[in-house]
C-alpha cells in the first residue's frame, strides 16, 4: 500500500507544532513513532493534508524522576522505557505490558505517547480501502451501519493499548498542551467511551508528559493475542498490588479500559472480580477470536495476573 500525499514537516519545538497545526487548520496528524499513524494512513482510514513529525523535539524523550514521579517524555520509545532501571524495579506490571509490545523491532520506534493514543481496532476497519468500499463503509467510517454487528447502533471497535492498563494500575497522570494551554489529568479521564472519537482531546493537542507516582508494587500483565511476535492484544489484563488490595484493568473489550479496585487479594475477593470482570465485558465478532472465548478469558487472566502479582509479593 502507497502512502497518500501529504505535507510533512518536522518541528523543532512544541510552540511551532502548535503554529503549524493552527495554519492548517487542523487538518494535520501528529507523528511519533508512526507504527499506528503509518498504517492508518497506507489504508486511507486518516487522509491528513500536513504530517506534523514529534520526533525532533528533544523535550519529550527524556525519562526523569523526583521524590513523587517518574516523569516520562511521551516520544520515549516503548524499548528505552522498558530497559530504563526503574521500570521493573518499582512497577513489574507497566515493565511487562511494555515487554509485551509488538516485537523489540518496533518497541524500537513506537513510543509510549502513541501506544496510549492508538485508534480503536476492527477486524472490519483494519483493512484496505477497496475492501472497505466493497464491504460498505461502517459507523466508524462514517457510514450507517456496524458491520461487526448489524443491528447495532454504535461502533463497537477496541482500544488496544498494551500499555494503557497497566498505568491505570499505577494511578497514571498525562500531561499535554494545546493552542488553549497546558492540562495534566487522571489518564483515565482521557476516554470519551466512543469507539468513532476514542479519546477527550482538544483540538491540536499534544501529548507531552506522562507521570507515574513512585510507589513500588508488585504486578502483573497478561494479554491474549494469536501471534505472539506483534499482535495487538484481543483482550488484555493489568494488576497493581498495593498494601493488602490493589488496581485491575482489562482491556481490548470495547472502546476504553475497565477498571477495578479490589479491597483484598483473598480467595473469595478474587473470585468475586473475576466473575464481576467476566459479566461487565461486552465481545462482539469483531477480532479474530469468538466473543464467547474472549468474554470467558477476561475471568481467567484476571485470576491469573493476580496469581503472579501475588508470587512476586512472596
Amino acid at each position: 500500500m502507497i502512502l497518500p500525499k501529504f505535507t510533512y514537516a518536522k518541528p523543532k519545538s512544541i510552540d511551532e507544532t502548535i503554529e503549524l497545526y493552527t495554519r492548517y487548520e487542523g487538518r494535520a496528524c501528529y507523528l511519533a513513532g508512526g507504527t499506528d499513524i503509518i498504517p492508518l494512513a497506507k489504508q486511507r482510514l486518516v487522509a491528513p493534508v500536513i504530517v506534523i513529525d514529534l520526533k525532533n523535539i528533544e523535550g519529550l524523550k527524556t525519562i526523569e524522576k523526583n521524590d513523587d514521579f517518574l516523569i516520562i517524555g511521551a516520544n520515549t520509545t516503548i524499548f528505552d522505557l522498558k530497559k530504563y532501571p526503574l521500570t521493573k524495579e518499582y512497577f513489574r506490571g507497566f515493565y511487562e505490558s511494555l515487554d509485551e509490545t509488538s516485537c523489540e523491532t518496533l518497541q524500537m520506534r513506537g513510543t509510549i505517547g502513541g501506544n496510549i493514543l492508538q485508534n480503536t481496532r476492527c477486524l472490519f476497519y483494519n483493512k484496505s480501502i477497496e475492501w472497505r468500499t466493497a464491504r460498505g463503509f461502517c459507523f466508524k467510517m462514517g457510514g450507517a451501519v456496524c458491520n461487526a454487528v448489524p443491528k447495532g447502533n454504535i461502533c463497537f471497535s477496541n482500544y488496544c493499548s498494551d500499555n494503557a492498563v497497566s498505568l491505570i494500575t499505577l494511578s497514571a497522570e498525562l500531561g499535554f498542551v494545546s493552542p488553549k494551554g497546558e492540562r495534566r489529568i487522571n489518564i483515565e479521564e482521557i476516554f470519551s467511551g466512543n469507539s468513532i472519537k476514542p479519546f477527550n482531546l482538544e483540538p491540536g493537542e499534544i501529548l507531552t508528559r506522562i507521570y507515574i507516582p513512585m510507589k513500588k508494587n508488585s504486578g502483573a500483565y497478561e494479554k491474549i493475542r494469536v501471534r505472539g511476535s506483534i499482535d495487538y492484544p484481543l483482550i488484555n489484563v493489568a494488576v497493581a498490588l498495593k498494601d493488602s488490595g490493589g488496581d485491575v484493568s482489562i482491556g481490548g473489550v470495547g472502546p476504553a479500559p475497565l477498571s477495578y479496585h479490589i479491597d483484598s487479594v483473598d480467595e473469595n475477593s478474587v473470585e468475586a472480580l473475576a466473575q464481576k470482570a467476566y459479566s461487565d465485558v461486552k465481545t462482539v465478532a469483531n477480532t479474530v477470536l469468538t466473543p464467547s472465548y474472549r468474554k470467558r478469558m477476561a475471568k481467567v487472566l484476571v485470576k491469573r495476573a493476580i496469581k503472579r502479582a501475588l508470587q512476586e509479593v512472596k
